[in-house]
């Protein structure tokens, strides 16, 4: 009988011992499923999200985990970036990687973005501009989800506040007695098709600007100088096919913060004694810090949207 080394002593083995070879662990390569090239393609219209967004964007709040999942399959094997702010603990918000970037491209993907690892980390670091990008994020999700949800309504256009960025709209006019030409980046162009009943198909462009209440006055004052010279010059007739366009205004802070744009509104009109047409085209909200708790169709279609002079009779954004 064979016997081994023990701690107490010999211990009686029955049968003989024999070295065991060691296997080597091979992991098994990353492929990409249907459910990462959704997030892909997402992050692709987004720019920047989070997982609880992205999972809003498709799925019911339960699937969450494995959204994250799929995520960190898409981080590890650098198919997207996860950006996180380095003293305040907060939800990674994520963007493509190169790789990801290169996938979609491949599919014909049209992902003509400047794109370097450091300068996307570098600005995840500023809390108010990661604060902004997803709300973006948050203004598209709901004009997708709100298109699901509406068969009339279908999205034709969509561009990201980063498209402007790249291509500004320029604004030349007129300012003490000193021309000023002032660059214009919407946060977002969303136009939507609207199908009547009578079957007869409208477009409803919209120019979004989002408001964290950081502007004073001036500053907002000189952006809407600006919109009123876009607008009088009907620049957008050749930059987006359309014939008319409405500015959204829609601020994260309370009622108060709409009362104060309106006004600022209203007075930057008043310089030049601009027409009533001119200050219908201006449309003002508020929305939760939670986008998620207001339904896609409150924000398009309730009458929650005030125009520059009318304190009485808020409006829909894109109802009739």
């Amino acid at each position: 009988m064979q016997t081994v080394p023990y701690q107490l002593g010999l211990l009686p083995m029955d049968r003989p011992v024999s070295a065991q070879p060691k296997r080597s662990v091979r992991n098994k390569p990353f492929a990409l499923t249907p459910g990462h090239d959704l997030l892909l393609h997402d992050l692709h219209t987004l720019h920047r999200a989070t997982a609880e967004q992205l999972t809003r964007l498709h799925y019911k709040m339960g699937m969450l985990n494995t959204v994250k999942a799929r995520l960190k399959d898409l981080s590890d094997n650098r198919y997207v970036l996860p950006l996180s702010h380095p003293s305040i603990r907060l939800p990674y918000m994520y963007a493509l990687d190169r790789k990801g970037l290169n996938h979609l491209a491949a599919q014909g993907v049209d992902v003509r973005e400047y794109f370097r690892p450091s300068s996307e980390e570098d600005s995840a670091k500023n809390f108010l501009f990661r604060e902004h990008m997803l709300a973006i994020s948050d203004i598209l999700i709901h004009s997708l989800l709100f298109e699901k949800s509406e068969p009339s309504y279908r999205i034709s256009n969509m561009l990201h506040e980063r498209v402007f960025k790249n291509n500004p709209i320029k604004a030349t006019y007129e300012r003490n007695s000193r021309e000023e030409t002032r660059t214009i980046v919407p946060d977002a162009y969303l136009a939507f098709g609207y199908t009547k009943e009578s079957g007869n198909e409208v477009t409803l462009p919209v120019l979004w600007e989002l408001d964290r209440g950081t502007e004073d006055q001036k500053f907002f004052r000189r952006r809407i100088r600006s919109y009123i010279v876009f607008l009088k010059s009907r620049a957008f007739k050749t930059l987006f096919s359309i014939e008319y366009i409405t500015i959204a205004f829609a601020t994260t802070k309370d009622h108060n913060r709409i009362k104060q744009m309106r006004e600022w509104t209203r007075k930057e009109l008043a310089v030049t004694n601009e027409p009533s047409w001119l200050s219908q085209l201006f449309l003002f909200t508020s929305l939760p810090e939670n986008m998620a708790e207001i339904e896609p169709r409150h924000l398009f279609l309730d009458p929650v949207w005030y125009l520059p002079s009318d304190d009485e009779n808020p409006v829909s954004l894109l109802g009739e």
